[in-house]
């Protein structure tokens, strides 16, 4: 008989050796697919930096552009008044030479009017001069007698004096009419000198008027070119414009493309560490260290930090549940300590350990830990520190979830929550599910219901509590006041591979 249960006692080893090794295969096969995803999305992350440092510097080189291109158009646009300006003074210039030029003519034909009348007056002047000499010729030539002559010659006194009073008229008026005439020809000379002096005036005032205008035209000239090169610039500028703008279009594209893809390695690399914990943990059976729910485990030595860390994980699981369910969530903490399934053995790394609850998964456990530790009532605190002192309503179950969600679940029903000793929430042997006798789950007005959606569709929070507003972008698993799933169906509270 010994000897026939031999054969059956190594078979069975060496059957859970394989089942074993299988077991380990699988996990390390896991594991390898959990580092090369996790690679995968370091490397996408790496990517998606890159891109991004790419678009910003796009993004830089756009505006220094858009900055080049508004300092080109504002220099043409001073360039174009500037020349507006000198087309302004080019007109008035223009206008002055006109007016010169009509001055010049006009002086022009003064002065050859008074050549003219120099040159008659000259004319006069010697026809007079000539005249003069022949009488004064004549004069000497043919002398006059004396005055008693002429008066005897005449014999009347007053005939001779006649006489002699014109001969001396002749002579006044031709001293006369000469003097005058020399005055004119002086007064003409020195008005044609007067005009030239005038003349040449008004020819180098015209030079001047032409040199400014010639200034002004090659000022114009560079200055339309000069706009004309600002044109070109802008437009240069507008050109690689359009192109930075596509390609930043383009490279926002692909950072698009690269988050999409990290979101489904994230996805991808979450689903794959439940499979590897769900794997790890199989069928585990709890095992009750009493035969009823009630229980004083002993006290735990906790700090204040503790106390209100713990106080504030039960406000976000359980503010809404009565004494029973605050108690409860608390106990379930307390037990994985307790529990050598777990490696956590202080209530911070229960709280915090990776992928457990879900209000420190969303970030709604810390923001209420840290800015509104104010909204956590008393009656959370009472909660911690029974839990902490050792009492427990749940005997020494560990894994709790929504129970209204998952009415086929096996376990102990508590408010809204059911309590199990494993993660699959099995038929417990020999326990009846039932309700503790503590009083019914309170519900304050200032608390909000718990959310009706079923944990396995990860629904977004319709109605979250009034103390914090969730985070952005959370995860996708059940509201934290409810108790529920993760994603991939982990029941609040399940727990990593034990160590």
């Amino acid at each position: 008989m010994k000897n026939r249960k031999l054969p059956k006692i190594i078979y069975g080893i060496i059957g859970l050796a394989l089942l074993c090794s299988f077991s380990f295969i699988s996990y390390a096969t896991k594991t390898n697919d959990i580092d090369q995803t996790q690679d995968e999305l370091d490397k996408t992350q790496d990517e998606i930096d890159e891109q991004q440092d790419k678009i910003d510097k796009t993004q830089q080189e756009i505006n220094d552009t858009k900055n080049k291109q508004k300092k080109l158009e504002d220099a043409k646009a001073n360039m174009e008044a500037y020349l507006k300006d000198l087309n302004n003074q080019y007109a008035s210039i223009s206008e002055q030479i006109e007016d010169l030029n009509r001055q010049i003519a006009d002086k022009e034909k003064e002065i050859e009017q008074t050549q003219a009348d120099l040159e008659e007056a000259k004319r006069v002047e010697e026809k007079q001069y000539e005249d003069m000499k022949i009488r004064i010729q004549y004069m000497y030539e043919n002398s006059q007698p004396s005055f008693f002559e002429v008066l005897l010659e005449e014999g009347s006194f007053a005939n001779a004096l006649n006489k002699a009073n014109y001969a001396a008229s002749i002579t006044a008026y031709d001293r006369q009419m000469m003097e005058s005439y020399m005055a004119q020809k002086k007064a003409i000379a020195d008005k044609e000198a007067e005009l030239q002096g005038e003349m040449e005036a008004l020819d180098e005032l015209h030079a001047s008027v032409v040199e400014k205008q010639d200034e002004v035209s090659a000022l114009a000239k560079r200055t339309s070119g000069k706009i004309g090169q600002h044109i070109n610039d802008i437009a240069a500028a507008q050109a690689d414009l359009n192109g930075k703008n596509d390609a930043l279009a383009v490279q926002k594209e692909v950072l698009a493309e690269l988050i999409a893809e990290k979101k489904r390695l994230e996805a991808s690399l979450e689903a794959a560490k439940l499979a590897e914990i769900n794997a790890s943990l199989g069928n585990v059976s709890g095992v009750q260290t009493t035969g009823t729910d009630h229980a004083n485990y002993g006290a735990y030595g906790a700090s204040e930090e503790e106390v209100t860390a713990l106080a504030v994980l039960i406000h976000c699981e359980a503010a809404n549940q009565g004494d029973a369910g605050r108690l409860a969530v608390g106990a379930v903490v307390m037990n994985r300590i307790r529990d050598p399934r777990f490696p956590q053995n202080t209530i911070m790394s229960v709280i915090r350990a990776p992928g457990q609850f879900s209000p420190v998964t969303s970030g709604r456990f810390d923001l209420v830990l840290q800015q509104d530790l104010g909204s956590v009532s008393q009656a959370c605190f009472t909660a911690a520190r029974r839990a902490i002192a050792g009492e427990s309503n749940v005997g020494n179950r560990v894994f709790f979830r929504t129970h209204r969600n998952n009415p086929a679940l096996s376990g102990l029903i508590i408010g809204d929550h059911i309590f199990s000793y494993t993660w699959n929430f099995a038929p417990e042997s020999g326990v009846p599910d039932k309700k503790p006798e503590e009083t019914p789950p309170e519900n304050p007005p200032e608390e909000t219901p718990p959310e009706e959606n079923p944990p396995e569709e990860n629904p977004p929070e319709e109605n979250p509590p009034e103390e914090t507003p969730p985070t952005e972008n959370p995860p996708e698993e059940t509201p934290p006041e409810e108790g529920g799933t993760s994603e991939g169906g982990q029941p609040e509270g399940s727990i990593t591979t034990p160590q």
